[in-house]
């Protein structure tokens, strides 16, 4: 009778952390693990499979239908190995199919050489495949003695041995030498509570572990230098016997497979089949398992062949025609002294990386900082913002590595060094699932321990871009860069890091990245250093355009159109030199009003069940939407509370706990989350932002100046030498529906919602007095803060004969004033990211 594979699908697959599908359902190279696994057998000429499944056995099952020559067993609660391998064994009995059985774990791909090795070694009750211990460090340690196999521990086991060895067995002498062990920190623990529990019972730790009449200590278990491969050849009968007959005590309190074998082999001569090439036997346990064992099946892609630094360093120089119309598609023709300040800075960069790096083939990239003339704070909610990629960029010169370690360098010494490798950041949490990632205690505390630092803005890019992309191994880079965006001023300097280093990393790697992917990616990726936004910011600029302007949708991402900035205006971006840094300790608060947003969307959801149905996002809080008038989406607010505090928000909203507790992993609770000013103004914004793009075609720059200015209110903390009171009471919202009554011109227009301010107060005190400076002058349309807040910059929309007079006022009274270095400059649009330079 031909032998039977039992393939155990049951378990929970926890190490891989991931709930969407089932551990040996992954895809290697297109094909699932299981599907993978089987197809070998196949190849082996066993024909006939029992799946034990239990663990989201719906996802197994719909992986394998179709497959032919399989029965499936069902394991209703996971309690080990051994437990999962009887389901499958009584299946095997009860149906007749065989008295041998292969028990292998369903995620395990053995080759066919190795499988007709294993069938034909059937002279014994069992036979299992054991590997050097370089191999598998984890497995099961063999217990030999003159050539007779004993049994199998577990690695775990052994651990509890080297622990009653100690002779100091108090809690702090446990611990680190329990610390010392190479085991899961979910391991450790178990073990740690068992040996608590021996301890606290008056019991002695063990030194040593009986096998058939013979004791084994750690060093004696280790001394074989092998290790269990995890499959086994069973005779059917023999091993439903030795299962019966085994128990859960062990340190995971699990029914173990590896103790059928020991029982077997306290009656009869087990045998072992010697793996040593592990290449024979491939498995994975954590999100860097699976992206390495991409490699092994994926034909490897004939490398692109770059261009070196050195070639290209000649062709800027040289001003190379197709170079020169490369810049001028970027930059712009007319203002030649930029360009030859652009031309200038990418030859001294290539210059420094060939004297950091050497002369190596390189791809040259670049990703321009940003601004919004409106629609801040609100991408994220799925609204419309209107962008131009700014005449101020970070520029990466990068070549490819053989391993997966990245340098980063920078021409300004202010930046660090710095080097990581990307499989070993992965393999700080075991998951493919990016939130997961960024949120578990090892990344926190990585990203918390080099706080602010520019390291961080790399590795979000290329570690996003890696458990996105897990069917390749990211090669490593040297990238050596530079820039001129000024740092802190809410332009986007960080997010223009991210942005180029995944242009750059894309083209290293030959991926296909759609250009929606990329933004929604460099968003994400962004999530690493904490913050939550949105991916505006690198939407702007991957999608500017030289001299224009873009209005760009999000949730989904849509480029809704574009129109040519204002010829009859200058945009001047002024820097207050009140940095906001993200990484720090703004970065609470901004994720504090993001809270506020998702609390305010709950309550309303709950509050009018009528229109949940039609409530995705923030943005769909609208009078079209949602079929009412204005003063309805007003009586919507004045159901809001004003603040909430978190007790509040668990209370009022106990349905929604657990997205609760994920949004609050994100930052410092706050005494109070003000959720009714937030909410009005992330409503309001929406409006104004698809307002200012029809102002714009329309060419009512007067107009748009006053939203400019109304949208910084609902930003503003200071107004007249005193705070600014941003609240929406409920005398604010009724007197703004009694206006809408009134059918007075006047008061209706007063009243229609893009006027309305709200708070969002993300601005600062010196930012709100320079906005009121600058707007008391001639000239000045309109003027707002820019970015996410809490520091940087104010953008100034002016009349462009009114320009220069304008950049001398600031000049003299703030920055001359304040002892401060001019900071304010007019920007003109310019192209979005690129790489632009790979291959000639």
């Amino acid at each position: 009778m031909n032998t039977v594979a039992i393939l155990l699908c049951a378990g929970k697959g926890t190490r891989m952390k991931d709930t969407s599908t089932h551990k040996v359902c992954y895809e290697i190279a297109g094909i699932p693990a299981i599907v993978r696994s089987i197809d070998n057998f196949k190849k082996a000429g066993i024909n006939r499979f029992v799946v034990v499944v239990g663990s989201q056995a719906d996802k197994v099952m719909s992986c394998l239908d179709g497959i032919e020559g399989i029965v499936f067993a069902y394991q209703p609660e996971q309690k080990g190995t051994g437990n999962a391998a009887l389901y499958g064994l009584k299946v095997v009995k009860e149906l007749g199919l065989s008295d041998k059985a292969i028990v292998a774990m369903g995620d395990k791909i053995l080759s066919p050489d190795l499988i007709k090795q294993l069938v034909l070694n059937n002279t014994s009750k069992a036979t299992f495949i054991v590997q050097p211990v370089k191999d598998n460090e984890s497995g099961g340690r063999i217990a030999v003695r003159d050539n007779k196999v004993y049994g199998i521990i577990e690695q775990l086991d052994v651990a509890l041995l080297r622990l009653g060895e100690l002779k100091n067995q108090s809690k702090d002498r446990l611990t680190e030498k329990l610390n010392s062990f190479d085991i899961s920190d979910k391991k450790k623990e178990k073990l740690f509570a068992k040996v608590l529990d021996i301890l606290e019972n008056k019991g002695k730790l063990p030194t040593y572990i009986e096998l058939g009449n013979t004791t084994f200590t750690a060093d004696q278990l280790e001394s074989s230098g092998l290790v269990n491969g995890g499959t086994y050849l069973f005779d059917v009968d023999a091993a439903l016997e030795a299962i019966s007959n085994i128990s859960s005590n062990n340190a995971q309190n699990e029914i173990y497979l590896t103790d059928a074998i020991n029982h077997l082999a306290n009656k009869y001569t087990v045998n072992t089949i010697v793996c040593d090439d592990k290449t024979k036997m491939l498995t994975y346990n954590t999100m860097d398992d699976l992206i390495k064992l991409q490699q092994f099946f994926n034909p490897v892609k004939s490398k692109k062949v770059f261009t070196n630094a050195k070639i290209w360093l000649k062709k800027i120089e040289d001003w190379d025609e197709d170079i020169k119309g490369k810049f001028e598609s970027i930059y712009g023709k007319d203002d030649i002294a930029y360009l030859n300040e652009r031309k200038n800075t990418y030859i001294n960069l290539l210059k420094v990386f060939i004297n950091k790096y050497g002369d190596k083939p390189v791809v040259i990239a670049h990703a321009p900082g940003r601004v919004n003339i409106m629609g801040r704070h609100i991408d994220h909610r799925g609204g419309n913002i209107n962008v131009m990629s700014i005449s101020k960029e970070t520029v990466v010169v990068a070549s490819p590595r053989d391993d997966d370690i990245v340098n980063i360098s920078n021409t300004d010494s202010m930046f660090k060094d710095y080097s990581f490798s990307i499989s070993d950041t992965l393999k700080m949490v075991d998951t493919h699932n990016w939130i997961e990632f960024i949120e578990h205690k090892n990344i926190v505390d990585m990203v918390m321990q080099t706080k602010g630092e520019w390291v961080n803005y790399v590795k979000a890019a290329t570690l996003r871009l890696q458990l996105k992309n897990t069917d390749v191994m990211l090669c490593g880079m040297d990238m050596m860069y530079t820039g001129n965006i000024p740092i802190a001023a809410g332009l986007s300097s960080s997010s223009s890091i991210v942005v180029a280093s995944t242009e750059a990393a894309i083209v290293l790697n030959d991926l296909d990245v759609k250009i929606m992917d990329f933004i929604n990616l460099c968003g994400e990726g962004e999530w690493f250093v904490g913050s939550r936004g949105g991916a505006g910011d690198h939407a702007a600029m991957k999608c500017g355009k030289h001299d224009m302007l873009t209005h760009i949708g999000f949730l989904p991402f849509e480029i809704k159109g574009t129109v040519p900035f204002p010829k009859e205006c200058s945009l001047i971006v002024a820097n207050s030199y009140v940095e906001a840094k993200k990484s720090v300790g703004a970065r609470d608060q901004f994720n504090q009003k993001v809270a506020c947003y998702e609390f305010g969307l709950m309550m309303i959801k709950k509050l009018f069940p009528q229109y949940a149905y039609k409530l995705n996002h923030l943005r769909d809080i609208n009078t079209q939407n949602l079929s009412v008038t204005q003063s309805r989406i007003y009586e919507i607010l004045l159901a809001l509370p004003e603040k909430m505090t978190s007790e509040e928000v668990h209370e009022q909203l106990s349905e929604y706990k657990d997205k609760i507790d994920r949004i609050q992993k994100s930052h410092k609770i706050p005494e109070y989350y003000e959720i009714r000013s937030v909410v009005l103004y992330g409503i309001a914004e929406c409006e104004r932002s698809n307002r200012c793009y029809e102002l714009l075609k329309k060419g009512d720059y007067m107009t748009l100046g006053k939203l400019m200015n109304i949208s910084h209110d609902g930003d503003r903390v200071w107004k007249d030498n005193k705070p600014f009171d941003y609240s929406a009471s409920d005398s604010y919202l009724r007197s703004l529906i009694s206006d809408l009554a009134s059918e007075v011109p006047e008061r209706v227009e007063r009243a229609q919602i893009y006027n309305q301010p709200g708070g969002y107060a993300c601005s600062t005190k010196v930012i709100d007095e320079l906005v009121d400076y600058v707007n008391q002058q001639e000239g000045v349309l309109g003027a707002e803060l820019s970015g996410a807040g809490l520091g940087g910059c104010i953008l100034i929309l002016v009349e462009k004969e009114k320009a220069n007079s304008i950049l001398h006022l600031l000049k003299k009274h703030y920055y001359d004033k304040n002892d401060l270095p001019m900071g304010a400059e007019i920007f003109k649009p310019v192209s979005g990211s690129s790489v632009i330079a790979n291959i000639l």
